[in-house]
């Protein structure tokens, strides 16, 4: 499946949910080229827009305004399949968070941004979730993801998640019930920002699946996967991909290479033949990675520069100004941000 696209299981859980409720299978595909077989192949991808389409079926047939939250809710540990297998694997819930970023299109497609909080505190952990302004089924897609983040997390923890707080970019509807029911009582609604935050005591906890030797295998796995749903992308687009989940552990070009089932000679060769290099596009992730903590975070220069992996700041300086025409200090001052830098 090329393209924007997700998991045919979600898919299929959509489907049982519109049955559930009255609709029949020809109504809820009509005007899409989805069938009941296709969804259930296993690995089976469906494009975003086949899935908008689906879904517009269902919520005009069923009428129900918490549809988006109860199929959050179906979308349990299995039902992320092998990315679900990698939660497992992982030490607490920020790691898990830290993942979901990382290989989140193989969930969310490629139209979902999910980017760690950067305000993150000794006592504050959370997520930014960003979808297109366009995007048609925007308030359901929130509902969805925000309400299966909840299920997912919950369900690593075996036990509910205290003092969970939830932004939504939308009014609030007029019964809050399904949402309390999921969420608690601590949502907000209007917000400038999709978001959600646990206490980093809750995401700090130990899980008790964590198996650090699967993990690398299962999270090796997830990179293969995201690598292949851009076949039809350029290898620089891919790479650039790739680096940009990777955030804070910036690979090395052989490390890239593997996980594009690339030799280090033939993965050169071709980002030659496409006018570029693994530096160069290392440093383009670099620089953005850069201006958006520069912009919305009020972590000090010194402090970005070793997210990034630099030795010490006065090189980030160096390499910043040579990216920008910019130091990092005027450069954040520019963007108009609230934050000052440290100089």
């Amino acid at each position: 499946m090329q393209g924007s696209s997700i998991p045919s299981q979600y898919i299929l859980l959509l489907v049982d949910l519109a049955v559930e409720r009255g609709c029949s299978i020809e109504s809820i595909c009509s005007g899409t080229q989805l069938t009941l077989p296709s969804l259930a192949q296993l690995g089976a991808r469906v494009s975003n827009q086949e899935a908008d389409r689906l879904t517009m079926n269902v919520l005009a047939q069923t009428s129900d305004p918490s549809l988006g939250l109860a199929l959050g809710q179906r979308l349990n540990l299995s039902a992320h399949a092998v990315i679900g297998q990698a939660f497992l694997t992982c030490s607490n819930l920020a790691e898990v968070l830290d993942l979901l970023c990382r290989y989140g299109a193989l969930l969310t497609g490629t139209r979902t941004q999910l980017i760690r909080d950067p305000r993150r505190t000794a006592d504050h952990d959370g997520m930014i979730v960003v979808l297109d302004e366009t995007e048609p089924m925007r308030r359901f897609n929130y509902e969805v993801i925000f309400s299966a983040i909840q299920k997912t997390l919950a369900d690593l923890m075996e036990s509910a998640l205290p003092n969970m707080k939830v932004a939504f970019p939308f009014s609030a509807p007029d019964d809050l019930t399904p949402f309390t029911r999921i969420f608690g009582e601590q949502i907000h609604f209007n917000a400038t920002k999709a978001e959600f935050s646990l206490p980093q005591a809750i995401t700090s906890q130990p899980l008790p699946s964590s198996n650090r030797t699967l993990r690398a295998l299962y999270e090796s796995e997830c990179a293969r996967l995201l690598a292949s749903l851009s076949e039809s992308a350029s290898l620089t687009e891919q790479t650039l991909a790739l680096i940009d989940k990777l955030e804070g552990q910036y690979p090395q070009l052989e490390q890239v290479a593997s996980m594009l089932n690339m030799s280090t000679r033939s993965f050169r060769r071709r980002l030659k033949t496409e006018a570029t290099s693994f530096q160069m596009l290392l440093n383009q992730v670099r620089v953005k990675h850069a201006r958006r903590y520069l912009q919305d975070t009020t972590l000090s220069v010194e402090a970005i520069a070793v997210t990034l992996g630099f030795n010490d700041a006065s090189n980030f300086r160096r390499a910043f100004t040579q990216w920008s025409g910019q130091s990092p200090a005027a450069w954040r001052r520019l963007s108009g941000a609230d934050h000052p830098a440290t100089l």
